[in-house]
């Protein structure tokens, strides 16, 4: 059976090889909000104020993850006169630019419990957890669909 890449296992992939979640680094939220933020064209017009906003960070933050992400050639950023442009590079553009949508997407957005458990890793600074917080998610997914047949 072919396995269908929905954003969710092209993240999985991704962030089991270590340089690219050593490339990720601290600025990992950043990264996890352009990924569901960032149209199929990957392409993310904003400013520090909206970013600041959404995800209740200081712009200072921001701007060091920012910095992070285009250092170690995670995003391109072109900026113009109150806003920016984020454009994701190879191979994370990839999670920007597949097919399939999927029901991780919609949990990060608006499941609480997701929520927290990212609040929790992004204060311990546990990327590294990441793979295996992918994994497991699967996993239950599967089974609250087992269940609810």
């Amino acid at each position: 059976m072919e396995k269908i890449m929905t954003r969710w296992n092209l993240l999985s992939d991704i962030t089991m090889v270590k340089e690219n979640r050593e490339a990720i680094g601290k600025a990992w939220p950043l990264f996890l909000f352009l990924i569901f933020h960032t149209n199929r064209s990957n392409k993310l017009i904003t400013t520090y104020a909206e970013l600041k906003e959404k995800m209740n960070e200081s712009p200072n933050t921001l701007k060091h993850w920012r910095e992070h992400l285009v250092r170690n050639k995670v995003v391109q950023v072109v900026k113009g006169r109150s806003s920016m442009s984020f454009i994701f590079l190879q191979p994370y553009e990839s999670l920007v630019t597949c097919e399939q949508d999927d029901w991780a997407a919609v949990r990060i957005k608006t499941d609480p419990k997701v929520k927290r458990v990212l609040d929790k890793l992004s204060s311990h600074d546990n990327i590294s957890l990441l793979p295996l917080i992918v994994e497991l998610s699967a996993k239950v997914h599967k089974l609250e669909k087992s269940v609810a047949t």
